[in-house]
């Protein structure tokens, strides 16, 4: 079938299906925002920063791969990269131990989605990086220390 729409009409119609577009997109950093969890990230300590996401009790493992550098030149752009091995990953948490606020990254994967994540962030000074994964309704962490050489997010 072929439809014939006069020009106004069709121009009323696409401003209209752009605004709702438009709309629809200005609420999805709401919902983004809505959907994630704050848990743990006022902590002020690597203890109750752990308890907040009751990970206090996570098990070792050798299947999560974090990459860090040895030594950071810049402490404010530290890139770390995660990946998970353990099936059925849901969440990852990433912890820098003795900045301010120790939880600084949270990722909440859909289910099919490969579990590799990449991040720049910031260190108060020389630590272990702890990756606390999710995976099978289970809590498991692996860590490695990280020096760095200028001061990043101090006070």
């Amino acid at each position: 079938m072929d439809f014939d729409v006069p020009r106004p009409v069709r121009r009323r119609l696409l401003k209209s299906l752009l605004a709702a577009g438009g709309f629809a997109w200005g609420l999805l950093p709401a919902l983004v925002r809505a959907a994630t969890g704050r848990d743990g990230f006022d902590a002020k300590a690597l203890d109750p920063g752990l308890a907040a996401i009751g990970a206090r009790d996570a098990r070792e493992t050798g299947d999560i791969v974090l990459k860090a550098p040895d030594i950071a030149e810049n402490s404010a752009l530290v890139h770390v990269e995660i990946q998970s091995k353990l099936p059925d990953t849901t969440t990852i948490w990433l912890f820098a131990e003795k900045n301010p606020q120790p939880l600084v990254a949270r990722f909440d994967l859909l289910p099919g989605l490969e579990p590799i994540v990449a991040v720049r962030i910031k260190m108060n000074e020389s630590a272990f990086l702890r990756v606390v994964v999710q995976a099978g309704g289970q809590l498991y962490f692996t860590r490695r220390e990280t020096k760095v050489t200028l001061g990043g997010c101090a006070g």
